[in-house]
């Protein structure tokens, strides 16, 4: 008998988001992706089945699903974890059973469907050498494809990478894209202490919204919406300087790129920000706090807020008191781990 218990991170992306995307980034000469790990963790446990039969069962979700190999991986109820199964698993490999829960809101913009996913390559990888030995688990990079290609397929559309890099290493993470590779640099989540700032996440309390979405920028962008394709490599201008800024700790910079970046990503989908959002910033930046910024897509969903670090309980009452719901993570947090007992 064994269990195995598999954690990874979310993430708040500071800059590039959307370049994350193949083949953008292939076609700006400046760019990159920040982004730094929260511990609203994603969770998988894994045991042996006491049957023949695969069990699954997400707690967040409140859904469970069973079947042999055959059915399961065919099953639509939870399709995610059916194919990231049949990715990892053959049907002489004896059954097992799968738990999953994710802290994070629906629809927060924090990538927490890529960070379960990640969480269960971990696991599911780890389960396998259980029953087999002599199997080679992937290299980070090859569990981080699976994890993106089988999620392209849940939701029919192309997949960025950073939410993978954020569950899959914690710290803070940047991310290049030359010809040819994706190269990701992670830093350790301690360079943010004795810094005199503080990034607080708060929930503005509605879910993001699903007409905004990196699908419909990618079909301009390739439908050959040239002003469109302009404003991204802005983007992308200032998101390599946050990266450079980031890599040599310089966090003024860091801070003031990320709030360039964002103020272009404003202007280009004023829908990004809501009503909801909009009274959170407010109240924050009232209190003192440096700017904020809507996670992934926007739209609703978390909001990363910095603020003088004198100033966090100050800044936290007031987004409280406009309705949003701060939320207690650690910031820069270890990345994926998966312990076999």
């Amino acid at each position: 008998m064994f269990k195995i218990n598999s954690i990874a991170p979310t993430r708040v992306d500071l800059a590039g988001g959307t370049i994350d995307l193949w083949p953008i980034h292939n076609l700006l000469d400046r760019k990159a992706t920040v982004n730094v790990a929260v511990s609203l963790e994603a969770s998988v446990e894994m045991t042996p089945s006491p049957d023949k039969l695969f069990y699954f069962e997400s707690t967040d979700q409140k859904i469970s699903d069973s079947g042999t190999f055959e059915q399961i991986i065919s099953s639509s109820k939870l399709r995610l974890f059916s194919l990231l199964l049949s990715a990892f698993w053959n049907k002489n490999l004896p059954a097992i059973k799968i738990k999953t829960s994710a802290r994070s809101p629906a629809g927060a913009g924090l990538g927490g469907s890529s960070c379960l996913s990640v969480a269960f390559v971990g696991a599911i990888a780890q389960a396998r050498k259980q029953f087999e030995p002599s199997y080679k688990i992937p290299d980070e990079f090859e569990l981080v494809r699976t994890a993106q290609d089988v999620e392209s397929r849940v939701i029919h559309a192309p997949t960025g990478v950073q939410d993978y890099w954020g569950g899959m290493r914690g710290g803070i993470n940047i991310i290049e894209f030359p010809f040819g590779r994706t190269t990701v640099t992670t830093l350790p989540g301690s360079i943010w202490e004795g810094q005199d700032f503080n990034l607080i996440c708060c929930y503005s309390g509605k879910s993001r919204a699903s007409a905004i979405n990196n699908w419909e920028i990618f079909k301009r962008i390739f439908d050959g919406d040239q002003g469109l394709l302009e404003k991204i490599a802005a983007i992308g201008h200032e998101a390599a300087d946050c990266a450079e800024a980031v890599s040599k700790k310089m966090w003024k910079e860091a801070i003031a790129a990320s709030k360039r970046e964002w103020l272009l990503r404003t202007a280009l989908w004023p829908k990004i920000e809501t009503e909801e959002t909009k009274r959170v910033d407010i109240a924050a930046k009232d209190a003192g706090a440096m700017f904020t910024r809507v996670c992934g897509a926007g739209g609703g969903g978390v909001m990363g807020v910095f603020c003088p670090r004198e100033l966090t309980e100050k800044v936290s009452k007031a987004m409280t008191n406009a309705g949003g719901q701060v939320m207690d993570v650690v910031v820069g947090g270890p990345g994926l781990t998966v312990k076999v007992s």
